[in-house]
This record gives C-alpha cells, sequence and structure tokens, in this order.
C-alpha cells in the first residue's frame, strides 16, 4: 500500500510521501482520491494514533494539520 501511495503522490502531486508534512491538506486530498473519503480519513487516524504512541502526547491531534502543527513546534519550521 506504501508504494501505491507513493507512486500516486509522485504522479498527482510531483511530491513523495514527505508531502503529509510539507502539505497535510494536499496529502490528504491525494490519498482520497486514490482510496475515497472514508479510507482516506481512516489512514488519517493511523497516522494520528501512531504519532501520538511515537511523541507521547497525552492527547491524539484530531487531524493531520494539527500533528504537523505540534511537530512544527517540536523542531521547528
Amino acid at each position: 500500500m506504501k508504494d501505491v501511495l507513493e507512486a500516486h503522490l509522485r504522479v498527482t502531486l510531483h511530491r513523495g510521501l514527505e508531502v503529509a508534512y510539507e502539505d497535510p491538506k494536499a496529502f490528504k486530498g491525494a490519498v482520497a482520491k486514490l482510496f475515497g473519503e472514508y479510507s482516506a480519513r481512516l489512514l488519517e487516524l493511523i497516522i494520528l494514533q501512531r504519532l501520538k504512541e511515537q511523541f507521547g502526547w497525552s492527547e491524539e491531534p484530531s487531524s493531520l494539520e494539527e500533528a504537523v502543527e505540534r511537530i512544527r513546534a517540536i523542531y521547528g519550521g
């Protein structure tokens, strides 16, 4: 699935998985076009859960955009 998503992002947005951090809204839109809205939201929730675990956040962010804001606050940029 990761390879399919990466290929789709490269064809549609001319960038790879890094677009999830660079432009989370565009990433979510591209995922929705590939897998559908429901599956895109499910993938987003899985990503959010993993980020919560990885960073030890007490509360899970509600969106990928919020998660990226939190990460940028930690690392800058």
